[in-house]
């Protein structure tokens, strides 16, 4: 028989594997679907694996798995509410199902994971450094494994799962954040355009109607509440020639 070899010598090749493939992602979703394929290939008896980050509602916000079997097996969770899954993220602690067939604890998933052909898997939270100041780690989602054999996963399976799920909640968060900052950038830079916009086109109205910057702003609203438009594109209208609908 094979000798396993311990974790601590698995792990520098499984992690340069994970981390490699992280950081040459610049967007979340892709991200996740690296983490779960590297997920699936480190685990012997995996018949597939997955990959959730949940919001503060328990509401998945994205998701990612290496086959139809175990996308089923997730959308069942989320639609019941319950699930080994949802419990390793509430709970911030690996679950383990050795035998769908005996365990209670989420019985119409187990029954339902059952018809699926899954007869044992471990799910392990994603958690991050506490941002709150009370000292726990927040859990940001979850990994999982599937086998459609029992006891397909032991200890030495779980441990290598949560240690995986370490720099894959970081790198995750990280990524998060970037895209959020990227999303705030892209608000911030449309609303100075329409503020400038705003403001030359008082200019454009003043010289023009020859009113004060008041007078200029008030006749904008008025035809922005009369056309039913933005300000924003009152403002465009008066500074384009080309618009048709361009205030005189």
């Amino acid at each position: 028989m094979t000798r396993k070899q311990p974790v601590a010598a698995e792990l520098p090749e499984i992690f340069a594997r994970v981390t490699g493939l992280l950081l040459t992602e610049p967007v979340v979703d892709r991200a996740v679907t690296n983490i779960a394929r590297a997920t699936h290939q480190s685990l012997a008896g995996s018949v597939g694996a997955g990959v959730t980050l949940i919001d503060s509602e328990g509401r998945p916000t994205s998701t990612a798995s290496t086959n139809s079997l175990v996308k089923e097996a997730d959308r069942l969770q989320y639609e019941l509410g319950d699930g080994p899954c949802l419990s390793a993220w509430a709970s911030g602690q690996a679950v383990r199902v050795d035998d769908l067939r005996e365990d209670q604890r989420w019985p119409e998933w187990s029954k339902a994971g059952g018809r699926l052909g899954l007869l044992s898997c471990i799910s392990v939270p994603l958690l991050v450094p506490d941002l709150t100041g009370t000292g726990e780690p927040e859990p940001i989602g979850a990994m999982k494994v599937y086998s459609d054999q029992p006891h397909a996963f032991d200890e030495r399976s779980e441990e290598v799962l949560s240690l995986l799920a370490g720099p894959a909640a970081l790198i995750l968060t990280n990524l998060q954040a970037r895209e959020r900052a990227a999303r705030l950038s892209d608000i911030l830079k449309d609303a100075l355009h329409s503020r400038s916009a705003i403001d030359l086109a008082k200019g454009v109205l003043m010289e023009r109607l020859h009113v004060t910057e008041r007078g200029a702003l008030q006749f904008m609203i008025t035809r922005a509440r009369t056309q039913g438009i933005a300000l924003s594109r009152v403002a465009q209208g008066i500074l384009d020639p080309t618009e048709t609908d361009r205030t005189p």
